[in-house]
Order: C-alpha cells, then sequence, then structure tokens
C-alpha cells in the first residue's frame, strides 16, 4: 500500500497541471457539500441538546373545521386544556406548557425589556435539565401569587453572570419585573435555552402570573379554556410511541369537546416529535439545497473522470509494460485507485479550507428565523463527513477509468503505443459529458424558478407603505394598570407625547403587528345570521388605536377609521376588511351589520359591534400568504396592557426619534420599558430571507456548476481534436473544406447537449415539483423560464465546442498527417 501511495505522489507531482485542475474542481464540490451538509446536521440531524432527545414530544391542538386553515405543526392549546391533558394522559412521563412572557426589569436603573417564558411545573424535567443553582418550579408554585413565597424565577446562566455577577448566593434575591416583586430560586446551566431559536432566554417565570387577578371579579387566564396561547411539550414514558400518545389526546380532546361544547366543539390535539415539529418546513429547503451541492460534487467528477480517461490513453503504453511484466488486472486497478483517492484526499483537504470560509458566510445568510441557526459549526460529524466523502469521491471518478485502463491489451498496446482502440473510451467520456450537461440544466432551471419567485415576492403590496416606519413594544404590568381605562388613558397620553415630537408624521399602535409572526383569532357571530355554539366561524382580529390606518396607510374604502370618540362609553363599533366583507356579506354593504367577535373585556358574554368601515387587505402572516378576513376592534374601546406602536417620521432614517420617544415613555412611566424597537423594514426583510437565502445559494451553486459543465464539453471536445488531427489532416487532404471540418466538430458536440437537453429537462420537471412549497407567483413548469435556461446553456455549450472546432478548421493537412 505504502508502495502505491508513493508511486501515486510521483505521479501527481510529474502532472502538476493535471493535479492542479482536478483538485481546484473536486475542492468546489467538496468545499460546497461540506458548508451545506453543517448546515443540514445541525438543523435536521444533530439531536436535541436533552438527554434521551427522541422521547420529546410537542403538544398542542389541531382545528379541525373544514374551514381551518392549513399548516405545519401543531395549534396553542389553553390553559384548562392543558391541565387536563396532565391530568388524564398515560403516555408522558411529564407534560409542560411554555409560552413568551415579555417582562420589564426595573430597579434602581432605566427599565429594561426582558425575553422571558411562563412555564409550568415540571418544565425543567421534561427537558431533563437540571438547574446548576437552587431548584426549578413545583406545583405549588402554580397558584395565584405564586403560593408561599410569592412569585418566582429561574434566571438564564447569562443572566446570573452579567446581572449577578455569577454569585452563588443569587438564590432568594429579589428581581423587580413587571412591578412586581419576584424571588430567584434557580440558576439554569451554562447554555441552555428552551425554546431553541436565535433570540436567547433571559429568565423563566412560573405560570402563576397568569392564575393571578389584579381586578376584583375578572377570570384569571388559567380558567379561559376559549384562550389559546401555549405551547406543551411533553417526555414519552419508556416503550411509548409518539402514535400512541397522538391516540391518546385524540380521545381525551374528543371527550373533553363533548364536556366543553362552547369552547372545544371544533378542537382535537396531537402530538409530534419535538424535533419535527421545530424544522417545520425548513426540511425541504434544505434538502434541495444539499440535493444541490451534490449535483455540483458529481459534476465535478465526471470531470475529473473524463481527466482520468484522457490521462489513461497517454499511460496505455505504461499499463501495457506493468500488464506485460506480469502485473495483474486488479494490481494495476489497485494502482489507479490509489492515485484518485490521493487526488480525493488533497481535494478534500482544500474543500475543508473553502468549506471553512464558506460556513462562515453562510451562517450570515442563513435567516434567523430557521431553527437551530445559532449551532451551526464544522464539528467531528461535519469532519467526518468531509472525510468520508473525501475517499468516495476518489474512488467515485477513478474507478471506471481505472477498469478501462486496465483492460488494456499488453500486444495491441505496446504495437500501436498510445494510439490503440479508444472508441469504448469515447463513448464513456461523452456519456459523462451528458450527465454533467443535464445535472448543470437542473440547477439551472432551479435557480432561475428561485429567482424569479424571490423577485415577485419582493414585489408583493403587502397593503401599506412600510418606508419611514418604526415599531416598539410596550408592555404595561398587569399589576400597575388593572384598571383597563387607566390603560386606555395611558396609551392616549403616550400616543398625543409621540405625535408632537419633530420628525413625526403621524403614530399609532396595534396589536399583533403585520408581518411580526404574531396572529389572534376568535370566532365571531352574526346578528342577522346567528350561529350555535361550536358552529361560529373564525377569523383573525386586530387591536387597532386611533390614526392607525393613516399611519401605515391603509385605505379606507367605505364608512370611517375608528375615532377618539370611539370610547368605552360610546356606542361599540369595529372595522372589517374588503376579504371580510367579500367572504361574510356578499353581495352586500357591511356597513351598519352587527357582529360579535367572541372576545371581551370582562369575560362575560362579549357584545354586539356595529361595523362603521371597510379597509383594505393586508398580508399580516408574511408576503407569500394570501389576504384573509379580519376584524379591527378600536383599541379605545378595548384597552390592552400590549400594544405596539407604529411611527411614520420625516426622516428616511426612522429610528433618529427613537431617544425621544423613550424619553416622552419614561416621562409617563418609568417603569415601563420601549422595547423590540427596529424599522419596519427588518420585518420585510424577514420574511423575504428565507427566499433569498434558497435563490442565493442555488444561483451560485448553478453558476459553479456551468462553469465546471462549460469546461469539461471543452475539453472533451479540445481532447477529441487532438485524438483525430490525423483523420482531421485526411479528411481536408481529400477535400473537406473548413467550413465542413468545423461543421463536424461543433455537430458532434450539440448532439451530446441535445440529448442532455432532453434528459436535463426531465430532471428539472421533477425538481421544480419539489421546489412547489418554495416559489412564489411561478408556476413549477414555467415555459419562459425553462426554455430561456435552456437556450442560455446550449448557447455556453457552443462556444465551448467553438473554440476546438476552430482549431481543428486551422489544421495544416500536411502538418496533421506528418505528425499521424
Amino acid at each position: 500500500m505504502f508502495t502505491d501511495l508513493r508511486l501515486a505522489l510521483r505521479q501527481l507531482a510529474k502532472n502538476p497541471g493535471f493535479t492542479a485542475v482536478a483538485v481546484i474542481a473536486l475542492a468546489l464540490g467538496i468545499g460546497a457539500n461540506t458548508a451545506i451538509f453543517s448546515v443540514v446536521n445541525a438543523v435536521l440531524l444533530k439531536p436535541l441538546p436533552f438527554p434521551e432527545p427522541d422521547r420529546l414530544a410537542a403538544v398542542g391542538s389541531a382545528e379541525t373545521r373544514p374551514s381551518a386553515a392549513g399548516g405545519h405543526g401543531l395549534n396553542s392549546l389553553s390553559y384548562p386544556d392543558f391541565f387536563d391533558f396532565r391530568a388524564q394522559n398515560k403516555c408522558f412521563e411529564e407534560l409542560a406548557i411554555h409560552a413568551d412572557r415579555n417582562l420589564a426589569l426595573t430597579g434602581d436603573r432605566e427599565a429594561k425589556g426582558i425575553r422571558g417564558q411562563r412555564v409550568s411545573a415540571g418544565f425543567f424535567e421534561v427537558l431533563g435539565i437540571k438547574p446548576v443553582l437552587g431548584r426549578t418550579f413545583q406545583r405549588e408554585d402554580e397558584g395565584s401569587g405564586g403560593g408561599p413565597g410569592g412569585f418566582k424565577v429561574v434566571i438564564s446562566h447569562e443572566f446570573w453572570r452579567e446581572h449577578f455577577h455569577s454569585d452563588s448566593a443569587a438564590i432568594g434575591r429579589p428581581l423587580t419585573l413587571d412591578a412586581q416583586p419576584f424571588s430567584v430560586i434557580g440558576v439554569m446551566p451554562p447554555g441552555f435555552q428552551f425554546p431553541i431559536q436565535a433570540n436567547s432566554i433571559d429568565l423563566y417565570v412560573s405560570i402563576a402570573v397568569d392564575a393571578t387577578v389584579y381586578t376584583p371579579g375578572d377570570k384569571p387566564s388559567t380558567e379561559q379554556r376559549g384562550s389559546h396561547s401555549l405551547v406543551a411539550v411533553g417526555r414519552l414514558r419508556p416503550g411509548v410511541t409518539i402514535e400512541q400518545a397522538d391516540a391518546e389526546l385524540k380521545t381525551i380532546a374528543a371527550a373533553l369537546a363533548k364536556q366543553y361544547p362552547e369552547s372545544n366543539t371544533n378542537f382535537s390535539a396531537g402530538a409530534l416529535p419535538l424535533r419535527e415539529d421545530m424544522i417545520g418546513d425548513v426540511r425541504v429547503a434544505l434538502y434541495v439545497l444539499f440535493g444541490a451541492v451534490a449535483c455540483v460534487l458529481l459534476i465535478a467528477c465526471a470531470n475529473v473522470g473524463n481527466l482520468l480517461l484522457a490521462r489513461a490513453l497517454v499511460r496505455g503504453r505504461e499499463m501495457a509494460v506493468r500488464t506485460a511484466l506480469g502485473a495483474s488486472r486488479g494490481r494495476v486497478v489497485r494502482q489507479l485507485l490509489t492515485e484518485s483517492v490521493v487526488l480525493g484526499a488533497l481535494a478534500g483537504v482544500v474543500g475543508l479550507l473553502l468549506a471553512l470560509v464558506g460556513t462562515k458566510a453562510l451562517i450570515a445568510l442563513v435567516p434567523e428565523n430557521i431553527p437551530r441557526a445559532a449551532t451551526i459549526e464544522l464539528d467531528g460529524v461535519v469532519l467526518a463527513f468531509t472525510l468520508g466523502m473525501s475517499l468516495l469521491t476518489g474512488v467515485f471518478f477513478g474507478l471506471v477509468p481505472a477498469l478501462q485502463a486496465s483492460q488494456a491489451n499488453p500486444a495491441n498496446a505496446l504495437r500501436d503505443g498510445a494510439r490503440g482502440n479508444v472508441g469504448g473510451k469515447h463513448r464513456l467520456r461523452n456519456s459523462l459529458v451528458v450527465v454533467e450537461v443535464a445535472l448543470a440544466l437542473v440547477l439551472l432551471i432551479g435557480a432561475g424558478l428561485l429567482l424569479q419567485s424571490f423577485a415577485r415576492l419582493g414585489q408583493v403590496d403587502p397593503g401599506f407603505r412600510t418606508e419611514r416606519l418604526l415599531t416598539a413594544r410596550v408592555s404595561l404590568p398587569d399589576s400597575g394598570y388593572a384598571d383597563i381605562r387607566k390603560v386606555a388613558v395611558f396609551h392616549d397620553q403616550l400616543l398625543t407625547r409621540i405625535r408632537a415630537l419633530p420628525g413625526v408624521k403621524s403614530a399609532s399602535a396595534v396589536m399583533p403587528l403585520p408581518l411580526s409572526g404574531s396572529n389572534m383569532t376568535t370566532t365571531f357571530d352574526d346578528e342577522a345570521n346567528p350561529k350555535p355554539e361550536g358552529q361560529q366561524p373564525t377569523s383573525p382580529v386586530r387591536i387597532a388605536d386611533t390614526d392607525y390606518f393613516q399611519t401605515m396607510g391603509i385605505p379606507v374604502l367605505r364608512g370611517r377609521a375608528p375615532e377618539a370618540t370611539d370610547t368605552l362609553d360610546a356606542k361599540l363599533v369595529m372595522v372589517v376588511n374588503e376579504r371580510f366583507a367579500q367572504k361574510f356579506f356578499p353581495g352586500q354593504d357591511p356597513i351598519g351589520k352587527r357582529i360579535k367577535p367572541g372576545m371581551s373585556l370582562d369575560e362575560k358574554d362579549a357584545p354586539m359591534r356595529e361595523i362603521v368601515g371597510v379597509v383594505g387587505n393586508v398580508r399580516h402572516r408574511n408576503l407569500s400568504s394570501d389576504f384573509s378576513p379580519e376584524m379591527y376592534i378600536p383599541a379605545t374601546q378595548f384597552p390592552d396592557t400590549f400594544a405596539i406602536l407604529a411611527i411614520r417620521t420625516e426622516s428616511p432614517d426612522p429610528t433618529s426619534v427613537t431617544s425621544a420617544v423613550r424619553a416622552e415613555l419614561a416621562a409617563l412611566d418609568r417603569s415601563v420599558p420601549l422595547a423590540n424597537v427596529r424599522p419596519f423594514d427588518e420585518y420585510i426583510a424577514r420574511s423575504l430571507a428565507r427566499s433569498r437565502f434558497n435563490a442565493t445559494l442555488l444561483t451560485i451553486f448553478a453558476g459553479v456548476a456551468l462553469s465546471l459543465t462549460a469546461i469539461g464539453i471543452y475539453g472533451v471536445m479540445a481532447y477529441s481534436v487532438a485524438q483525430r488531427t490525423s483523420e482531421i489532416g485526411i479528411r481536408m487532404a481529400l477535400g473537406a473544406q473548413s467550413q465542413s471540418i468545423f461543421r463536424l466538430i461543433v455537430g458532434e458536440g450539440m448532439k451530446l447537449v441535445a440529448l442532455s437537453l432532453v434528459l436535463g429537462l426531465g430532471g428539472a420537471l421533477a425538481l421544480s415539483r419539489a421546489l412547489g412549497t418554495l416559489l412564489y407567483g411561478v408556476a413549477a413548469w414555467d415555459p419562459l423560464t425553462f426554455i430561456a435556461l435552456s437556450f442560455l446553456l446550449t448557447g455556453i455549450a457552443f462556444l465551448a465546442c467553438w473554440l476546438p472546432a476552430r482549431r481543428a478548421a486551422r489544421v495544416n493537412p500536411i502538418e496533421a498527417l506528418r505528425a499521424g
């Protein structure tokens, strides 16, 4: 083996040009594969960072009505439903819930927005994580007021290090959150975070914050069965499958629907493996990209295979001598394969260096809403993948040329030198070219479709103006703003102050904000056509303050927008969008109609509201989703402690007014922080991020594939001309014109391209179907894209054939015959 290795290194060193071209071609493919595999490994393959992660399951509700919008994963749960699932199930060791809870940290310094989670007892036990200090939540911590000792909080290791300077005496120390006293009971280990996402979680509070009532007579969130806002996670008992747990949850949900028909009629439940629920629709895009770089590597292998076939012809005499001296066919194959594997190993080293740079670039490009993106790295698994791929690549592109070379007849080879019968090798080389061109066409069309999709998505009208728009979150503590009239006064004063600031054109507030990823849906009933409980239609609902439609640039099509006179004591009104009017009042004027949204301020029967306006449609979920029916309730008649400010500025940089807005908020209440401040353009960019990521990478891969393919075609045709110099000389001596020689060479090359186009179009059609969920505004079978890119590839292939054909047409017959 060492002898073979030394000989292989000597042969490669003797041919530095060949070695450099082969290593660079392969390194491009290996480097791209390694970089993409680092993403695939982190997002799809790497186990979750918890003990026995395969036993973790996501649990949620599922709407069963036929009109319910489809989608991946599970919907949220209500507290009472969760308590019933936790008490009645037999498949889970522990079941817990978690939900976002944005908190205000106050003290000696300015109020600071804190990213937190509210969780139930057993949450950390489900994940199998123990604190490094103190304890986690227990059932008695879930009650109103936080149970014995008051409200409690578990903090992250990073928060402990920054806020308490890693003091081991932090347990029992107080924190003021949302104007309420909390005591620290635990510190989580370093690196722990759940949910796993790009933004870190600072602390975890008990669901006691939702079990506590600050206004006498109100019902706490923990008793509202119709309010869905929680995500559940469970740990399966040993030996229990996810299918068994899913079936049990559906059985419990069916019983709850019979017991509570007014809230649960149209809801079932289910379970999914936690990793599958987290990945969502990212899987298809990553597999497409991984398949694309695999095609690039195959094209590189075909190129190097063609180079090796050419070398095998040149080394025909050498192989014949070895065989004549007693070398077996297996010995010859082993030697040639060793050279190929060494080439692959060298390419792997260079490819790994390229992957180091490529992975850093990928991390910068990866959208933040791709789960586990923060864990992308060149770890041991990725390095092992690179090593294995390098060795397998060496065998893959070297095996066929080695077998071809080992078949040489010593007598013929020694008699004819290096000019033995090469017809079989020409057919093999032509076949490799056909594969290259077909794969390149598949990648080109895939990239073309994604680029078109991204371009059209970027031109989508969201239904409002996004420029010069600043957004920020304001969350009032329930303890200090239990009176809804106090909430209404606060928002009115804050918006009045902001509107008076220099540089501010208009300002308002809404909940939830379009394209923010948040949504709120409720049932409603039509006074003229009432439906029984459980059969009422649903619609997204927004709480919009005065001047919201003006600030956002949403047109009022009929009637009017909410006004300052629409107070708590005035007639209850609402506004709907055009899609709502078309769906629920077809052919009618909705103005003056009375409907009853399934939400109220005091948990009593929700009141009827009169529709006073119809506004334009807005894309709320993302830019690729269609308009949906929506209701808008005036914030002046439905004050909420949580709101998103929308501020239209005169300056092209909307963040220029941030300090002034923060100062006005502090003047009203220093304990309320201005959080999540960002220009609205960031939401637009986030909505486009995945489409841009997919299109950019596939375009890069298609460009590399196209370049390698052009080089491959040129190499085959140039070598063919070199091998046929004597033949060409004879043809020209017998009267063949330069034009006919040119047409002969180009025609042979273009025949290969024509066959490649047929195969490539079939492969592209299959790929386009796989891309279906990633496309927007362009059909999977888009004739313009298929035809245009086929012509592009044909043109490049023609150029690659033109240069060798031009050289052949200029052959001097006398010199060609003398050389032959």
